[in-house]
């Protein structure tokens, strides 16, 4: 294998460590959903995380096998821890910042409809 295929691949496995680090962010959310970082659930958000890795290797097996890599190479492992960090350092942080964005935006509009809803019972009572 010459070295522009190799070159190649290891850009392959840096896209499969990013598509990871989203396939992570919905073992996040669960992880928050369900409160994992407190009390007795930490065995499940230890589930989620081994869960996340046997899915995340199953993902990386079956891409190489069907995008066609060459015999194990050290340098995949290199280009998924690679990919994931380069998600983290970009789209995560994008998509952190949007999720606080909706998040704010949706109590704004929470508040203002309590408010509003408030203001009616007070009419009513007046009257």
């Amino acid at each position: 294998m010459d070295t522009k295929n190799q070159f190649a691949f290891f850009l392959l496995s840096i896209g499969i460590g990013f598509v990871g680090g989203l396939l992570y962010e919905l073992f996040a959310f669960f992880r928050t959903l369900f409160g994992c970082d407190r009390g007795k659930r930490r065995a499940l958000g230890v589930g989620l995380d081994i869960t996340f890795c046997v899915c995340f290797a199953a993902m990386c097996i079956y891409l190489s096998f069907y995008l066609h890599f060459p015999d194990f190479r050290g340098y995949m492992c290199l280009g998924w821890v690679f990919g994931g960090i380069i998600y983290s350092k970009t789209l995560r942080r994008i998509l952190a910042f949007s999720e606080k964005v909706c998040y704010n935006v949706l109590v704004r509009m929470v508040t203002k409809a309590k408010s509003k809803e408030k203001t009616l019972k007070k009419e009513r009572k007046d009257i």
